[in-house]
């Protein structure tokens, strides 16, 4: 049975993706390590490595692997009741659509007389028919990656698409009274285009897949890792605090190191 598309407002409640298991695959991979590895730096049986990734771990193990691998341990240990609370902001809405019996999120801004779509989901038709639903017309178009997940529903989109924008990095375009900046944000992807969207009641970050609800996005190899983390330090980090971050499962409010959960301190 294939799941339906949905339309959430940007306060609305929504899973949360990222597991213990992941944020350690995650830094495992971008610091070159694996288990055996990752034990042998930190004193201990393969085995225990085993439940620390399952999070049945000692909180002295926990403090030695966070050290080994550069995380935020208070934020390793909050992960399991993250819960982000964000206000809702007129014009914003989550558009979470099916993608292999989960949902990747796309992002609508409405402005006036201007439709903003940030990804195109997975499947062909789903964003478009929830456009329609939404009587969301001359879009215009932003994509973050072209991964899958974020580039399936082009073909069913063209109808509906008044502009699909290729920008470069630090460019800036005026849409009515939004500005849209591009922002570099590659790592998990090359390249990946961040968007920073001001002229609503309050400044947006789009970031795809390069930032997720507890870790950042999957890097290839600890090159792309250390390049994923560069970038959301210096693009996304220096923004003021207070600014939503929409990405690929939730939205994130408060940008603060402690909320960076499993990123590097």
């Amino acid at each position: 049975m294939t799941a339906t598309p949905q339309a959430y407002r940007l306060a609305d409640s929504a899973p949360l993706e990222d597991e213990i298991s992941y944020v350690w695959r995650k830094a495992l991979r971008g610091r070159s390590l694996d288990a055996a590895g990752l034990a042998a730096r930190c004193q201990v049986a393969p085995e225990a490595i085993a439940a620390l990734i399952a999070g049945r771990a000692e909180p002295a193990l926990v403090k030695a692997a966070a050290g080994v691998l550069g995380l935020h341990e208070p934020a390793l240990r909050g992960l399991a009741q993250y819960q982000p609370k964000v206000s809702h902001v007129q014009g914003v809405t989550r558009l979470a659509l099916p993608f292999e019996g989960d949902f990747v999120n796309a992002w609508l801004i409405r402005e006036e007389d201007h439709v903003l779509l940030f990804d195109a989901g997975f499947e062909r038709d789903s964003a478009a028919t929830v456009l329609q639903r939404l009587g969301a017309a001359d879009v215009q178009l932003f994509l973050t990656h072209d991964h899958r997940d974020h580039v399936g529903g082009l073909m069913g989109l063209q109808p509906l698409i008044k502009k699909q924008h290729q920008m470069h990095y630090g460019q800036s375009i005026r849409l009515g009274s939004l500005d849209v900046q591009c922002i570099d944000l590659s790592g998990h992807c090359l390249p990946t285009f961040g968007y920073v969207i001001r002229g609503l009641s309050k400044t947006f970050c789009v970031v795809g897949d390069a930032l997720f609800a507890g870790s950042i996005g999957g890097c290839q190899d600890a090159y792309t890792y250390e390049m994923a983390l560069r970038n959301l330090q210096h693009h996304v980090m220096s923004l003021p605090t207070r600014k939503p971050i929409c990405r690929r499962q939730v939205t994130w409010e408060k940008v603060s190191k402690p909320a960076l959960h499993g990123l590097v301190v």
